[in-house]
């Protein structure tokens, strides 16, 4: 079973062509050059890979596992929402 981690590190891999075996949740986003700029560009980037909507990339990110915790957050809110088409009637 693939992990929100894990599609974080895809991206990272592919996008920053960073060693794989570098990326753990406690890795500094500033040990792997990336910014506050960069970490929107990542978030854009996952928003598509985990079809969810960032509501705040405003936020403090320090750690791989700082972006993984939050895009879990967001998949989760997803999930917790009606459905369009709930609750009609034929």
């Amino acid at each position: 079973m693939t992990t929100t981690f894990d599609g974080l590190r895809e991206v990272i891999v592919r996008d920053y062509e960073l060693p794989p075996e570098k990326l753990v949740p406690d890795t500094l986003l500033k040990d792997i050059d990336i910014d506050s700029l960069g970490v929107i560009e990542l978030i854009f980037s996952l928003e598509e890979k985990f079809d969810i909507t960032a509501t705040d990339t405003a936020q403090e990110f320090n750690t791989l596992g700082d972006v993984a915790d939050y895009i879990d957050r967001l998949i989760a809110e997803r999930k917790a929402r009606p459905s369009a088409g709930a609750g009609m009637r034929e």
